[in-house]
């Protein structure tokens, strides 16, 4: 008898990030029951983590409060993308980063995110690496709500250009890049900054042109004043 009560009673479904919503501002926050879950990716991807590291997100958190909700489902984060994210929680044991002060006023991350968090520094330093993989944790920190990753994913950015010359910039940020050496400039990039140079030549000379245009046009207008005025005196 009580296994069919048992079996009456209603599977509680996995919580989806669209159910938890992103305006986290808008829910009540409880504390959340510690418990084991499951955050699961778009490509089916599966992490178990305890609770209490994954409310390091505010967006998992919200989803959080319904306590019998064991597993969260994050449909627009890959897999590759989402076990980053666990293990962020997971050293930091649900306690995020504080957000850093801007402008950043050093180069390398360990400086940057100071005493303490030697071990995250050198975490983002790898996964920066992968410059696409790091650009799509950067914005799975957004979906989440993670300041603190979010934060030292900026500054790792920042520290990349702080003294990186301008004609660099492409190679730099190059999502092509999977070791952290720079590649070759594309010859994408080579022919899209031929074109821009194509482009300012030809406005600076219409510039010029339209500039000699009107010089050229003053003076022929000073020129029919005097002789209007020579003819006028007459």
């Amino acid at each position: 008898m009580s296994e069919a009560k048992d079996a009456a009673k209603p599977t509680a479904e996995p919580m989806t990030e669209e159910a938890a919503g992103l305006d986290v501002d808008e829910v009540t926050e409880k504390p959340v029951k510690e418990r084991e879950i499951t955050l699961k990716s778009g490509d089916g991807k599966t992490f178990k983590l305890s609770s209490k590291e994954a409310i390091i997100s505010k967006m998992i958190k919200a989803a959080l409060q319904d306590p019998d909700a064991n597993e969260v489902e994050l449909k627009k984060i890959k897999g590759i993308t989402l076990q980053k994210v666990v293990q962020y929680m997971k050293m930091r044991k649900g306690i995020d980063m504080e957000e850093l002060k801007w402008p950043i006023k050093h180069k390398t991350m360990v400086e940057i995110l100071g005493k303490g968090n030697e071990d995250i520094a050198k975490w983002v330093d790898e996964v920066a690496k992968h410059r696409a993989n790091f650009y799509d944790l950067l914005l799975a920190t957004v979906r989440l709500d993670i300041k603190g990753l979010q934060c030292a994913g900026v500054a790792k950015i920042a520290s990349l250009l702080k003294y990186c010359k301008a004609e660099d910039l492409d190679r730099v940020l190059d999502p092509a890049i999977q070791d952290g050496k720079l590649l070759p400039l594309r010859q994408s990039v080579i022919e899209e900054r031929k074109k821009e140079e194509e482009e300012r030549i030809r406005k600076r000379e219409e510039r010029k042109k339209a500039r000699e245009k009107k010089e050229a046009e003053a003076k022929a207008a000073e020129a029919t004043k005097a002789k209007d005025k020579t003819e006028g005196s007459k």
